[in-house]
């Protein structure tokens, strides 16, 4: 295998009963990688490779880790949401151009969706065991709607009133976000505080920032961070993913790490579902 001249990005989702990881790498601008792991015996399952563009923040992998929801633009600009059995993309709930799309699961078989309501051609299969409504707390065109869901959903609390202030530029893909409060979530006595904050829009995508209080130098580098079912803590940073169980943490080193950039796609042979 050739040098790797760029790390891919990836954005990690946890599935809440179950012992499972879902990693969606970005290997290049249009080319994503659906990775699940095992968080106990560390299993890796490579699955559906696509070429279009997946919207992390707008996807999310049910309780029992067995099915994603997720937003999608493929390689002719086609944008939809859908509802798939991993390791498979094929959809079990087909969404045309949704106004905001994605969603995220607000119980073991409650799917709350986002921006649905605006498409008139949704398409369902019998196969789908989940209640699914439309998420009401927050405005359709609100994107940061379904991940802010999933921090409630999993325990994480807002660290004060202020959502911070967003300053817009020239360039319409880039906004900076300053003094958002963040969330916060300590998974049990005894563990370290993990912080999220928004950042703003940059470089076609949102980012956040990390931090883990004594314990900074843990989430140096980072992307992405969650707490999995254990309470073992994952961390994503630019093409690897580590896990980190809480003695790990006191150790500040990685029991598991796995180089999603070691992955190929396959040759193309027709569309990568």
């Amino acid at each position: 295998m050739a040098p790797v001249a760029h790390r891919s990005r990836i954005h990690l989702l946890a599935a809440k009963e179950a012992p499972t990881i879902v990693i969606l790498q970005r290997k290049r601008a249009k080319l994503f990688h659906v990775i699940t792991v095992g968080t106990g015996n560390h299993w890796v399952n490579e699955e559906s490779w696509f070429r279009g563009v997946l919207y992390a923040i707008q996807s999310d992998v049910s309780f029992d880790g067995q099915f994603m929801i997720y937003l999608a633009r493929g390689t002719h600009a086609e944008t939809w949401s859908g509802l798939c059995r991993l390791p498979w993309l094929k959809t079990l709930v087909h969404v045309e151009t949704p106004l905001t799309g994605g969603g995220y699961f607000s119980g073991p078989h409650d799917l709350r969706t986002h921006g649905w309501d605006h498409s008139e051609k949704v398409f369902t299969s019998d196969d789908v065991p989940f209640t699914i409504e439309r998420d009401p707390k927050r405005h359709f065109g609100y994107e940061l709607a379904n991940v802010y869901g999933r921090f409630e959903r999993d325990g994480f609390t807002r660290l004060g009133s202020n959502w911070g202030e967003e300053q817009e530029f020239k360039d319409p893909y880039r906004v900076l976000c300053t003094g958002d409060d963040g969330w916060g979530r300590r998974p049990g006595r005894g563990y370290p505080e993990l912080q999220v904050r928004y950042l703003g829009f940059m470089g076609s995508t949102f980012k956040f920032a990390f931090t883990l209080d004594e314990r900074s130098d843990v989430l140096e580098g980072a992307n992405w961070a969650t707490w999995d079912s254990a309470n073992n803590l994952w961390i994503a940073r630019p093409g690897i993913v580590e896990q980190y169980t809480l003695d790990d943490l006191r150790r500040s080193t990685p029991s598991f790490s796995l180089d999603v950039d070691q992955f190929d796609p396959p040759e193309r042979s027709g569309k990568e579902i």
